[in-house]
């Protein structure tokens, strides 16, 4: 982290040419971000920039003051809040979470490729979550930093860790993040990538063809290697050259001595297996040949994920997993494929080969997902009672899902769905139990979503409305029918938010976790009207909703016993001294008011609306 020197120093970053003497030091470039590639989540919605990644372009927009600003990026959540809700969902292979485990990512590039020799990141709220810095080259990503994530208390910072030095030309970085010790959201202002230009800039960018990018030209691997030769490895590190033996010597050469464990029994050494993770499978594969038929067993094959080697699978990868999935059932390819690493012809083809009895799915954040590989989904897994695909923006043949009749959940967050599409899936399962159409800006009618699920769902659990400002009173109505709900996300739906009455129809007894931000329509009677329905509550979100007063406050205190999350940010009529004095009084409820710092130089820019007003 830099001290308040460097702070003030970095007003002077850019200087003009004639100001540098030094030739050597001319090739030093800092630059800050030109464009975000991608992203996992965001708190601001698809029309508006306040709270976007967006923000993270250009320079810092706040820096140094510190609290929460809509110039910044902010993503979805925070704490453990989202594991310990009736929507969470378990991972499908627990083992590999021995390792730093990230929750969303943001991948940015630069104007001009450089040899990195310093990244800078902004953090203007509650900082320490970023867990791991990549930058792509050529043909694949590399490792700069990997550290646990922490929280250092509030306040500004510019976290700039020190990071492989690498003879890798780039101009994109990904940046990883894990929440989970944050009290509040994490807020990025800017990242700012200081590195060395190619001597010979012009000639460079001229013989820098995207094929390259696109099309990496890579070393032909021995077909059932990669993903041993990749996942073994070190994922850090470059993968050491295949040393080619003799036929004669492969067959002396049985690899070392195991010793007693030589002498169980296959099954056994197989119910050890069962708790590896992917890579040490892989390793595993490579003690010997024995060792090698059991590490390559299907049953060992029946849920995969690779989401934590997102940055190393590649399309071959999935042809050697086929060979051992023959019975495999969950699959979760999260993130993988950017930059053409998987192409879709591939993923089709692994689906024909292994997906016949696949019950869960999950592809968020997959580029790689087009209108074939949907057909190839409904065509395979017939049997499908999860599928994930959060932010895929790349697919059109929506309606071919509604094939599917046995789906449980179904994750649509920030996808391009529309509304007849949506409407025609739900029908078509009535076994649904948890559906998540946050910022879906296709779906121009949100209530016949909402009214398809009264009807035809009666087991709902779970429904994410983030952000959608088509939904009204009249689709909340429905799901009075769905007696089971536990959980219910309308915050920013801002037709919603005219009156609370519907907090009344809101049935059960089963609710446990209600997000009501920016809704400033609700009032001290309408939580009023709900308490009574609501005993087992225990998240509550009332961002913004400027109606809401002390009293209503105190009396959900006290009343919803099992009550341990409630955010008052942004509630005008509920003052710091308050929320003290709630803190004091309720330990185990942990109560939650953003923080604004006083100093803020600038008046923000007319794009950037209040919380309150977005």
């Amino acid at each position: 982290m830099q001290s308040a020197s460097d702070i003030i120093s970095s007003l002077f970053w850019f200087k003009e040419e004639s100001d540098v003497d030094d030739e050597q030091e001319q090739q030093i470039l800092e630059q800050f971000v030109q464009n975000v590639e991608d992203f996992s989540s965001q708190y601001g919605s698809e029309i508006s920039v306040s709270y976007t990644a967006c923000n993270l372009r250009g320079p810092p927009s706040n820096f140094p003051d510190y609290g929460d600003y809509p110039q910044a990026f902010v993503m979805r959540t925070y704490g453990t809040w989202w594991e310990e809700a009736p929507s969470a969902m378990d991972d499908y292979m627990p083992q590999n979470s021995s390792s730093i485990t990230s929750q969303d990512f943001v991948e940015v590039s630069f104007e001009r490729p450089v040899y990195p020799l310093e990244v800078s990141v902004f953090e203007t709220y509650n900082p320490g979550a970023l867990v791991r810095i990549w930058a792509w080259g050529s043909t694949t990503w590399l490792l700069l930093w990997e550290g646990e994530p922490e929280y250092v208390g509030d306040r500004p910072r510019i976290f700039s860790p020190p990071i492989r030095q690498l003879n890798v030309l780039t101009r994109i970085l990904r940046l990883e993040f894990n929440h989970r010790l944050l009290p509040y959201y994490t807020e990025l202002d800017a990242v700012l990538l200081k590195g060395v230009q190619p001597p010979n800039l012009v000639n460079y960018k001229n013989t820098f063809a995207y094929s390259s990018l696109f099309f990496p030209k890579t070393q032909p691997i021995e077909k059932g290697q990669l993903l041993n030769k990749i996942i073994a490895s070190n994922l850090h590190e470059s993968i050491a050259p295949q040393i080619t033996v003799s036929k004669k010597q492969a067959e002396l050469d049985t690899g070392p001595s195991l010793g007693d464990f030589q002498r169980l029994p296959d099954e056994t050494i197989l119910c050890v297996m069962k708790y590896l993770d992917i890579q040490s499978l892989c390793r595993c594969a490579q003690v010997n040949r024995h060792f090698n038929r059991l590490a390559s067993d299907a049953i060992l094959y029946r849920s995969i994920d690779l989401r934590p080697y997102w940055h190393c699978v590649q399309s071959q990868v999935l042809v050697t997993l086929s060979m051992r999935c023959k019975y495999l059932q969950k699959l979760d390819l999260s993130w993988c494929g950017s930059h053409r690493m998987i192409q879709p012809h591939y993923f089709v083809n692994f689906l024909k080969d292994s997906g016949a009895e696949l019950t869960h799915l999950r592809l968020n954040c997959c580029k790689f997902v087009d209108n074939t590989v949907l057909r190839a989904i409904v065509d395979t897994s017939i049997c499908l009672q999860e599928l994930c695909l959060r932010s895929v923006v790349t697919c059109s043949d929506w309606m071919v899902l509604a094939n599917l009749k046995k789906l449980v959940r179904l994750d649509f967050y920030r996808t391009d769905i529309y509304t007849t599409a949506a409407v025609n899936i739900i029908r078509s399962n009535p076994g649904l139990q948890h559906l998540n159409v946050g910022s879906c800006k296709m779906i121009s009618s949100m209530d016949d979503v909402a009214i398809a699920l009264g009807v035809n769902c009666p087991n709902l659990i779970s429904v994410d409305f983030w952000k959608s400002y088509s939904l009204t009173p009249n689709g909340i109505r429905a799901l009075s029918k769905c007696k089971k709900l536990q959980e219910l996300d309308v915050g920013w739906c801002l037709q919603a938010g005219g009156s609370g009455e519907w907090l009344a129809w809101l049935s059960g007894g089963e609710l446990r976790k209600l997000f009501l931000g920016a809704l400033r329509g609700v009032c001290d009677r309408d939580l009023r009207a709900l308490l009574p329905h609501a005993p087992k509550l225990a998240q509550l979100d009332l961002l913004g909703v400027r109606a809401v007063t002390p009293d209503i406050c105190d009396a959900i205190l006290a009343e919803c016993r099992e009550l341990r999350l409630l955010d008052v940010s942004f509630c005008d009529q509920i003052q710091e001294s308050q929320v003290l004095e709630w803190r004091a009084q309720y330990p185990h409820v942990s109560i939650k008011r953003s923080f604004q710092s006083a100093n803020l130089i600038m008046a923000p820019n007319p794009l950037f609306l209040a919380p309150s007003l977005e």
